[in-house]
């Protein structure tokens, strides 16, 4: 993911406008993904919206107040 995100000049996933549904890419919304957010208890299409909804920064600051980063 980290790969197609650059070659598409985007820093990370949230910036890419190729989707407007996250859910819609298969890189992000696969078995692979869903397995992993499972295991670790993430769930990285929500937070990559809260990162378009907020921006990059302020979602770390939520992250950091809330101790998970």
């Amino acid at each position: 993911m980290k790969a197609c995100a650059m070659e598409r000049g985007y820093v990370i996933c949230a910036d890419c406008i190729d989707f407007e549904n996250l859910k819609d890419c298969r890189k992000l919304n696969n078995i692979v993904s869903k397995f992993f957010g499972f295991i670790f208890r993430t769930d990285r299409i929500g937070n990559l919206n809260r990162i378009r909804e907020v921006g990059l920064e302020t979602f770390k600051e939520e992250k950091r107040k809330e101790g998970k980063a």
